[in-house]
């Protein structure tokens, strides 16, 4: 069956109870809470130093998820996000590399990006 063009699309999105959302937001909030504790806590990514991500990083400041994808420098190629923090992880905490599917990875990308959402960068800040 075809829709008439000026038909809004709504079924698909019409079924979703508010449960289903407060499910959804739960889970991401624990999601973006356990990112927060990575970023914290330089054993829980797998740093060898004991520097972890907020040492330069407080409340993930300078971070500029919203700039990825872009060309990095320091990996001579474009990045996402979790590429640079991988990288971080790598040379200056001097960790071994996660997997891109790592959960920690993830959770990482995930706080960093809930920090950033919907600031305003303000110089000296962030």
């Amino acid at each position: 069956m075809r829709r008439a063009p000026d038909a809004k699309q709504v079924e698909a999105y019409s079924g979703f109870s508010a449960r289903d959302e407060f499910v959804w937001k739960t889970e991401l909030d624990k999601f973006v809470q356990e990112g927060n504790r990575i970023f914290h806590n330089a054993d829980a990514f797998g740093g060898s130093i004991g520097v972890s991500c907020d040492m330069c990083h407080p409340n993930a400041a300078n971070t500029h998820p919203e700039t990825y994808p872009k060309y990095q420098v320091e990996l001579q190629r474009v990045a996402l996000l979790r590429d640079m923090i991988d990288w971080c992880i790598q040379h200056p905490t001097k960790g071994k590399p996660l997997a891109d599917d790592d959960q920690r990875l993830r959770a990482m990308e995930s706080y960093i990006i809930a920090q950033r959402k919907g600031k305003v960068i303000e110089p000296g800040k962030h």
